[in-house]
């Protein structure tokens, strides 16, 4: 068997995300080191309760670092109307019942102890807002140096309605994106298209909620998550295409191209987004193809896995 590999994800725990973690932890590919928790799909304290959650229902040993509870330069907007008011769509965590616990030391601070002790350099996998690596790369900037490459989940490839998207991931804290694009690290974009494409029908979710309690529990999350372009048709996943980038690179297709921060304004709407292009001398591979049918075989047999931890 392969070694697994090492890599720490950055997440702010909605559905997609709590999916993604599923996922990463039972596909038996990848070995999560670290988690650094940003706010996003809701405040910090919930996103943290919702990570804190699934290290019990997985039980899971990994070290849990909280970032900054908001952006660097903007006041936050979360994502309650996809993710619901508690981040995990029609599943309520009881908080009262989490035995799991932070580690004290700071996400950023965390991020960069576990970066420069290990052997070799790691794979950041960004399945939230940027905000704990931009801090960290700020605090220390020889903290590129660690970093193998940045595989992110945010952005778009192509404008949507005739204008830049307001992609989440990417309009929660733009600032942190653009610090990260000029360390130069090798960039992997996963933009949202493909989280559109790749995403779980009617009957895959029938699939979750029959295969054992994991399921069971994640069909209840996805009967409130909105995500407004898959719409009733299912669940996006965006965030596990992120992890699967990882996983199985093998079943996915990309572009090399160039991707920067631009700012869009128009009267009081003011926003970030990732501008792509391939007239200039490229900084990110682009991914815009994945095999959706061994990417469904995957997530349920992590899925299927789960049954050990029951």
């Amino acid at each position: 068997m392969e070694q697994k590999i090492d890599c720490i994800v950055v997440t702010d725990p909605g559905v997609d995300d709590a999916t993604a973690i599923m996922y990463a932890l039972f596909c038996k590919e990848i070995n999560i080191k670290l988690f650094c928790i940003a706010g996003g799909n809701g405040p910090i304290i919930n996103a943290t309760n919702n990570c804190l959650f699934l290290m019990d229902l997985f039980k899971q040993n990994i070290p849990v670092a909280v970032g900054p509870d908001h952006p660097l330069k903007r006041p936050p907007t979360y994502a309650l109307n996809a993710q619901g008011k508690g981040g995990l769509g029609g599943y309520k965590v009881n908080t009262k019942k989490i035995k799991s616990k932070i580690i004290e030391t700071p996400a950023c601070d965390a991020m960069f102890e576990m970066l420069k002790e290990s052997k070799k350099k790691l794979p950041i996998v960004a399945i939230g807002p940027m905000t704990p690596i931009a801090e960290m790369l700020e605090k220390y900037p020889d903290s590129k140096k660690y970093v193998k490459e940045i595989i992110f989940m945010g952005g778009t490839k192509e404008k949507i309605y005739g204008k830049p998207y307001r992609e989440f991931n990417i309009a929660f804290d733009p600032e942190s994106v653009e610090i990260v694009l000029k360390s130069k690290i090798p960039l992997v974009m996963v933009p949202m298209e493909l989280g559109h494409f790749a995403y779980l029908d009617k009957n895959d979710i029938k699939i979750f909620k029959k295969t054992n309690k994991i399921g069971k529990i994640f069909a209840k999350m996805f009967k409130k998550y909105k995500d407004f372009h898959v719409g009733h048709l299912g669940a996006a996943v965006h965030d596990v295409c992120t992890i699967y980038y990882l996983t199985n690179p093998q079943n996915m297709k990309w572009e090399n191209g160039y991707v920067e921060m631009k700012y869009y304004k128009n009267g009081n709407e003011e926003y970030g987004y990732l501008d792509t292009s391939y007239d200039k001398k490229p900084n990110a591979k682009i991914c815009v193809d994945i095999d959706i049918t061994d990417f469904k075989t995957d997530i349920f047999n992590a899925l299927k896995m789960t049954s050990e931890v029951l």
